[in-house]
């Protein structure tokens, strides 16, 4: 029988009254259900089944883009961002907006999927990442908009400088991992609140990020187990998406022919992100890391066969990032030694 102890870092929701009425667990196939009668149901109505004959890598892409999007915290957007740009020859801002639109069902399934499955997550870190998101994907959709291919450069090496730390914490220093925040207190809000502004930047501009961004923190600086961080992030990158969609459809309207690449791999990832979570909360914690590990690095090796760095500014840059960041990761763990409890450490 399981201490109270363990009881208690370990997350949970519970569902009150809903015992012999209502089964939390139906909802992610009625949804699924729905959502495919809809998807059809259009795709009939408006004969538009012609598009798969077009359109099809779309679909192929988000096979293996959808599972990662639900099982890491590297969003849908890490697989297809670099296969539409480079690939399938579509400009940047439109697999962007792309990546956001799916991740947007897709995630936002996995979404529902972990809620109802009750897989241990961190609501307040959902919550503050989230509002400051928000405000970041605002200003960087508007405002603070990066030039060229410098986000996604940036973003892959700022990805690799955490998977090299993330290692050696993980494997040399061998930290023992937490299920919940140390203490949820006035400052650590604050700090995630900026980590969702910042985050939301770099997802204004190439589809993700603040999932990514996020999982760092938790994970070098409170030592949050993986398999907890890695569905709160999910949650976060889905509602992320949501305000990317909405500022893309709605505000802007320049979505265009990103609907037809939509339409034929939506069906794809409301099954496919769903099975990534739920495979991740079923594996050791190693197994995700160790995935993650080949993710970043593929992430790595995509970026400078696809995106070649030429210029001396963009090798300034670039290492000027990978050594800040570098820096900064450190920091990260420093202040997990010195700020969290002794016992939870070993």
């Amino acid at each position: 029988m399981p201490s109270s102890n363990n009881q208690s870092i370990r997350p949970s929701l519970r569902w009150p009254h809903l015992r012999g009425r209502w089964n939390p667990l139906w909802l992610y196939p009625v949804l699924v259900v729905l959502l495919y009668i809809l998807w059809s149901g259009y795709l009939t109505l408006a004969d538009k089944w012609f598009l798969f004959a077009q359109y099809w890598p779309a679909s192929v892409t988000m096979v293996l883009g959808s599972f990662v999007a639900g099982a890491t915290a590297g969003g849908g957007g890490a697989v297809a961002f670099p296969v539409f740009t480079k690939v399938l020859q579509i400009t940047s801002a439109d697999a962007r907006t792309f990546s956001l639109m799916i991740q947007a069902f897709g995630m936002g399934m996995a979404s529902v999927f972990i809620l109802s499955r009750r897989i241990p997550i961190l609501p307040g870190v959902v919550l503050f990442v989230s509002l400051g998101g928000v405000v970041g994907h605002v200003l960087g959709t508007f405002w603070l908009i990066i030039p060229g291919s410098y986000p996604k450069i940036l973003f892959t090496f700022i990805a690799t400088a955490f998977g090299i730390v993330l290692y050696i914490s993980t494997y040399v220093i061998k930290w023992r991992p937490l299920f919940r925040m140390p203490e949820w207190n006035l400052h650590r809000k604050w700090a995630f609140l900026a980590v969702g502004i910042f985050g939301g930047i770099f997802s204004a501009q190439v589809g993700s990020g603040i999932d990514m961004l996020t999982f760092m923190v938790l994970t070098l600086a409170f030592g949050i187990d993986e398999k907890v961080s890695t569905p709160t992030t999910v949650i976060i990158m889905a509602i992320n998406s949501w305000v990317g969609f909405f500022l893309h459809g709605v505000v802007i309207r320049d979505i265009g022919e990103m609907w037809n690449y939509w339409l034929v791999a939506v069906q794809i990832v409301i099954i496919g992100a769903p099975l990534g979570a739920y495979v991740v909360s079923r594996i050791h914690r190693h197994t995700v890391i160790n995935f993650l590990m080949v993710l970043i690095a593929l992430e790595l090796v995509t970026t400078l066969v696809l995106i070649p760095i030429r210029t001396w500014t963009e090798i300034g840059v670039t290492t000027a990032a990978l050594s800040v960041f570098g820096i900064l990761f450190w920091i990260l763990l420093h202040y997990r030694h010195e700020h969290l409890p002794a016992d939870e450490l070993r």
